[in-house]
């Protein structure tokens, strides 16, 4: 999957190409990212009407493209070309992909003088093996500000639901 906005891929692995699989590993990164507004394909065979019913429910809307005409969409062919032939060659070499899935999602630049597609998605520099300044790693934002905010948020939520569970109780 790669997010048209960053550039970023998101690999996946697929134990099977049904829908069913497909609508796991969809949500799995939707949690981590949030839900795609779009979500352009080539219409092959996962997508049947599983798959459209979750687009439907989840508000995503589907546009297809052809599927034997790469230079409709691009940005996919260029994307899956920049990950399979690292992993074509890792595989046949028998290296840990696991490595490889590191240094090939989110790590090519998408134009001189622009940031890490994944520095645009997740806002910050993400610690790597690629080596790296300590200092490049730190967030743009004050932290402890944020770490604040997130402690006075939990101790708000936390009176809400005992105020809630008090009222529970007492109308029992």
């Amino acid at each position: 999957m790669i997010d048209y906005l960053s550039k970023y891929v998101e690999l996946k692995l697929l134990n099977s190409t049904t829908a069913q699989s497909v609508i796991t590993v969809m949500k799995s990164i939707y949690a981590t990212h949030g839900i795609a507004e779009d979500f352009a394909s080539d219409g092959g065979l996962p997508f049947n009407s599983n798959l459209m019913n979750f687009f439907r429910e989840w508000g995503i809307k589907h546009p297809v493209t052809p599927p034997h005409f790469p230079r409709a969409n691009r940005q996919i062919e260029r994307a899956v070309q920049t990950v399979k032939n690292p992993l074509t060659k890792a595989t046949e070499e028998g290296k840990d992909l696991s490595m490889l899935y590191c240094l090939t999602t989110g790590y090519s630049q998408p134009a001189k003088d622009m940031p890490l597609p994944s520095e645009l998605l997740m806002g910050r520099k993400l610690r790597t093996f690629l080596p790296s300044h300590p200092g490049q790693l730190k967030p743009t934002f004050d932290v402890e500000r944020a770490r604040e905010a997130l402690r006075k948020k939990a101790e708000n939520l936390k009176l809400i639901c005992q105020q809630e569970c008090n009222s529970v109780v007492c109308a029992n």
